[in-house]
């Protein structure tokens, strides 16, 4: 009579469990009671938010449950200036955007032309005319990002003195300076070393200047 009982109860829960999932699938499903009536951009400084929501192909009214987040974020990401986006259910009826946007640090010359680059040597948009960043180059991100490291290595006296800062690869660094001599500069490694040396070395006439390795400098005539 007990056993009888108790699974009795067990069958009452487990039908009232169903009815409760059902009932909270099909609010959130099919139900206008839990849409989208709002979309709320966040993180947003230079990219205008008409144009995160009309990427985001979200519509209002739309059933916050029947929103693919993920394909959300991916169409986000198309945008050039877009480093990070997180998409999320802002419960009852708001899609929460939550943008980080790239920040340019320096400008390089490509095919198309020249473009602002982040922290990371990713060239996302053309740049601006009269763009007051440093030039540098590098065939890939990483070796941008290294020439972009180097660049912001340098003593102020040394940043005035540089036409532009270029990577062959992340650990073949060489810079161009303004009385058109060159310097080869290496990976980003002992940059504090490396200044104090070419503080030195260029006082000297010389074509190039290797502090690559600073405890052994090289001048080239």
């Amino acid at each position: 009579m007990i056993k009888r009982h108790i699974r009795r109860r067990s069958i009452f829960s487990m039908v009232l469990l169903s009815a409760i999932i059902s009932t909270l699938l099909y609010i959130g499903w099919y139900s206008n009671l839990l849409i989208v009536k709002n979309i709320e951009v966040r993180g947003t400084q230079e990219i205008p938010v008409e144009l995160v929501t009309e990427t985001s192909q979200v519509l209002l009214n739309t059933q916050l449950l029947r929103v693919p987040t993920a394909s959300v974020v991916e169409r986000l990401k198309t945008i050039p200036q877009v480093e990070n986006v997180e998409v999320r259910r802002g419960w009852p009826y708001t899609l929460v955007i939550d943008i980080t946007e790239r920040i340019p640090v320096a400008i390089t010359d490509l095919a198309e032309g020249r473009f602002l680059v982040d922290q990371s040597g990713f060239p996302y948009l053309p740049a601006p005319s009269g763009a007051n960043f440093p030039l540098i180059s590098g065939p890939d991100d990483l070796s941008r990002n290294s020439s972009i490291l180097v660049w912001q290595s340098f003593p102020d006296w040394l940043k005035p003195e540089i036409a532009s800062t270029n990577a062959d690869n992340p650990n073949s660094v060489w810079l161009a300076m303004t009385n058109g001599r060159k310097v080869l500069w290496g990976n980003t490694d002992n940059s504090t070393e490396k200044s104090a040396v070419l503080r030195v070395l260029r006082r000297m006439a010389a074509s190039t200047y290797d502090v690559s390795t600073p405890e052994v400098p090289v001048v080239k005539p």
